[in-house]
Parts: C-alpha cells; sequence; structure tokens
C-alpha cells in the first residue's frame, strides 16, 4: 500500500512528537511544522492526502486563517482538513472556516479516533494485524 502524506501544523511540540508515534505502525508519513507560513511553503511544493492543524497556533485564528489560505491553493481545493483544538465546533463559525474542514477533533484527540477518521476520508481498509 502506497504511504499516505500527513501534514501537521502545530505549535507544541510534545504534540507534533505524539501524533507522529500514532503513525508509527500505519501506512501514514507525517511531515511536522509549527507555524503558517512554513505549512504554505511545504503545500506549494509538495502533495499531502490530509492536513491536520491546531486551530489556534502562535496567536488565536491563525489555524483558520491557514484553512483559508490552503483551500486557495491549487490541488488543496478538496484535500480533507482536521482541525486539533481546545475549543469546541462552534468556533467554526467564529472564524469563517464553517464547510472548509472534514473532521474536527477536541484535544486531546485518542490515537483510536484518528486513526480511524484518516482511514474513512482516505478510504483505507483496516490493516488485519
Amino acid at each position: 500500500m502506497e504511504t499516505k502524506q500527513i501534514l501537521y501544523v502545530e505549535d507544541d511540540n510534545a504534540n507534533l512528537m505524539l501524533v507522529k508515534l500514532f503513525f508509527k505502525k500505519e501506512p501514514f508519513e507525517m511531515t511536522g511544522v509549527d507555524n503558517p507560513d512554513d505549512a504554505l511553503e511545504l503545500m506549494k511544493s509538495q502533495s499531502f492526502d490530509v492536513v491536520i492543524v491546531d486551530l489556534n497556533l502562535r496567536k488565536e485564528g491563525d489555524g483558520a486563517e491557514l484553512i483559508r489560505d490552503l483551500r486557495k491553493l491549487s490541488g488543496y481545493e478538496n484535500v480533507p482538513v482536521f482541525v486539533f483544538s481546545g475549543h469546541d465546533a462552534h468556533s467554526f463559525k467564529e472564524y469563517g472556516i464553517e464547510g472548509m474542514v472534514s473532521k474536527f477533533f477536541n484535544k486531546p484527540v485518542a490515537k483510536k479516533t484518528l486513526i480511524e477518521a484518516i482511514r474513512e476520508v482516505l478510504e483505507i481498509e483496516q490493516n488485519q494485524t
């Protein structure tokens, strides 16, 4: 099976490392960046199958701004976007990203929940192990 490329935009290094561990036995390769500018630069030169964004990066709303910007990039109009946040899903209306996000997760997200969600949006069958 082809390895799926996942971009995780998160300014907390511990969260980046934890999610990377989640993917250790999965057919996912994660690239982690800690700011929206680096994320946009990567997306312009590389293709990702899923993008995970922390809603509040260095300042409140940075993640939402990134989501609006990535939807304008060629090839990213329909890429699944997951949001991790300490806020509830009602923040979408406040930040203007309603309809741009595939899945929303309150932090902390459980490994099984995240893996199942990625497999679902990418239509990957469960491992038989």
